[in-house]
């Protein structure tokens, strides 16, 4: 994704249940948490809301559509990144999580240079690593800002709310 698209640093994630699971993905040659597991997400582009960005992201990451109507819960998270990557200070993010009662189509990988794994997983056994900040929602949808002192994985054994 092209970098001047971006209006401000933000992010919209895909909580999708199925039989009591929630959809997850193996992240693949990505800059950041390489070979972990996460939310499908993406970021906003320049021109759009946080609904028209979760609902295109779904369209090319997984093949499949969302409709605003039905999301069935709405959060909003700031990231406060307090770490660098290859010397690089990682910028402040606004995470949108939106959780989604129905969607259209059978999710499959279509970004295979992104993703090498989609799983069905329950929230209480989530795979590792797991992405910490995601996970950390996971655990506490009543979280409202994260600092996000290192890149790492989330372990329910480490969890900390820190406020």
């Amino acid at each position: 994704m092209d970098k001047q698209n971006e209006l401000f640093k933000s992010a919209v994630y895909m909580i999708l249940n199925q039989d009591g699971k929630v959809l997850i993905q193996k992240r693949k040659n990505t800059k950041q948490w390489p070979n972990y597991y996460a939310l499908p997400a993406g970021h906003i582009d320049r021109g759009e809301n946080q609904y028209d960005a979760v609902i295109r992201e779904a369209k090319e990451e997984l093949g499949i559509e969302l409709k605003k109507e039905d999301i069935i819960n709405e959060y909003v998270v700031l990231r406060r990144n307090y770490f660098d990557i290859n010397g690089k200070k990682l910028e402040s993010y606004i995470d949108y999580y939106f959780e989604f009662k129905n969607f259209i189509g059978t999710p499959k990988i279509l970004e295979e240079d992104k993703c090498e794994e989609l799983l069905w997983v329950d929230l209480n056994n989530l795979p590792e690593p797991f992405v910490n900040y995601i996970g950390e929602f996971l655990n506490n949808k009543e979280m409202k800002t994260y600092d996000c002192i290192i890149e790492g994985k989330y372990t329910i054994e480490n969890f900390e709310t820190g406020w």
